[in-house]
């Protein structure tokens, strides 16, 4: 596995663990554009645009 690929699996972990725990936080309006923006760029970067709006991540 190279590093990109590494990277992809990691970016894809976070978003799978972000998802699942954001019921056990208050995020601000701020945040969430925050998160959603971080999400869209690391999405694009990785080719996981359409896996991630198919989980409501972006």
């Amino acid at each position: 596995m190279n590093s990109y690929q590494k990277a992809k699996s990691n970016i894809r972990n976070k978003a799978m663990e972000w998802q699942l725990d954001i019921d056990n936080h208050s995020y601000s309006y701020g945040e969430l554009a925050y998160f959603s923006s971080y999400f869209e760029r690391m999405a694009k970067r990785y080719g996981l645009i359409k896996e991630f709006k198919e989980n409501g991540i972006i």
